[in-house]
């Protein structure tokens, strides 16, 4: 007797992430995923007299919340802000997932952007029988050599986590990247283990990058998507790069555990700052990626090379696009951050 097969409506999604960054990036990430599916968008302000704030509380679907003092007494144990950024995350992550109305949540950083070749919600219908996160892989933006005038400008090489598996001694990663393997994750400066999404009513809890099951720290369960996958942008222009690395060394090692990549990145950056134009030259070495070594991830099938931008879709949903231009993007920074982008080229 033939298997019935049932397809079940597609199911409904959202996004939720804590958020102190330039305003043209929180609306480039709130207007994108509108605008390719999402029924809800939880924006977590982490300044709460974050001046973005008007713009996203006028956005139909999109939930602002200002992380102020009484937010963290409701939301965190100590009833105070936690002290790394990772913390406030996760918890943000797990109030949005409380309070939403979608089927599934996904939890992102603002410089993270969803991109589909199928609908999601289609996907996410079919995976809930599986009763697991669906899990985005990742790919990492690169730089091309050259000027750079948006910042969206490059290709995308991905993750080789899962792609590789041998007993034998041979370290394949330095195989493939050389000399940069030691600042790199499975193949990324920033980190290879990609997002993932929950259904909502069950006992799932959100991480950082992946989902935990009850109350204690059992992983969930994971089916890759093969609808989606997540672009990267890990520092959006060289400033925001190295304001990035800066701000892991402001963390007490107790509260903090820097990933052995990261660590090396920050250790060649500060031996680069001591040097005139070292930032710059090393910003080329890691983060820009020539015809040579296009040709190389393109053979191994590590370069995603489909262009990212989200201007169309932000001029439909939220009928204006915002300066992306590197100048208006760094001025925006150096405002916000001060002390941190001080000193930085």
């Amino acid at each position: 007797m033939p298997m019935t097969i049932d397809i079940p409506p597609p199911a409904s999604w959202g996004i939720a992430m804590t958020a102190h960054e330039p305003t043209q990036l929180l609306l480039a990430n709130v207007g994108w995923h509108l605008g390719t599916g999402a029924s809800e968008v939880h924006v977590y302000l982490d300044d709460p007299q974050d001046p973005a704030a008007p713009l996203l509380d006028g956005l139909e679907r999109v939930h602002v919340t200002r992380c102020d003092g009484a937010h963290w007494r409701q939301v965190a144990p100590s009833g105070r802000r936690p002290p790394t950024h990772r913390r406030r995350q996760g918890l943000n992550a797990n109030h949005a997932l409380g309070r939403c109305k979608v089927d599934w949540l996904v939890h992102l950083d603002a410089d993270e952007f969803l991109v589909q070749d199928r609908p999601l919600g289609e996907e996410m219908a079919a995976v809930r029988a599986l009763d697991c996160e669906l899990y985005f892989p990742v790919a990492e933006r690169m730089y091309l050599p050259g000027p750079q005038t948006t910042i969206w400008d490059g290709v995308f090489r991905t993750c080789t986590r899962a792609l590789i598996r041998r007993g034998d001694g041979i370290d394949t990663q330095r195989v493939i990247y050389g000399d940069q393997a030691d600042c790199l994750d499975f193949g990324v400066l920033g980190h290879s283990a990609g997002k993932c999404a929950v259904p909502r009513g069950a006992d799932f809890r959100l991480g950082i990058h992946w989902a935990f099951r009850g109350e204690g720290r059992q992983r969930a369960e994971r089916f890759r998507s093969t609808a989606a996958r997540l672009l990267h942008f890990d520092g959006l222009t060289p400033l925001q790069w190295w304001a990035k690395l800066r701000r892991y060394t402001e963390y007490d090692p107790a509260d903090f555990n820097i990933a052995a990549q990261r660590q090396a990145q920050i250790d060649r950056a500060a031996k680069a700052g001591a040097i005139p134009g070292g930032r710059e030259a090393l910003h080329a070495e890691l983060k820009e990626i020539g015809p040579a070594a296009q040709a190389r991830l393109r053979a191994f099938g590590l370069l995603y090379e489909v262009p990212f931008d989200p201007a169309p879709v932000l001029s439909r949903v939220l009928g204006q696009v915002p300066d992306f231009s590197v100048e208006a993007f760094d001025a925006e920074l150096r405002r916000r951050l001060p002390e941190r982008t001080a000193g930085l080229p």
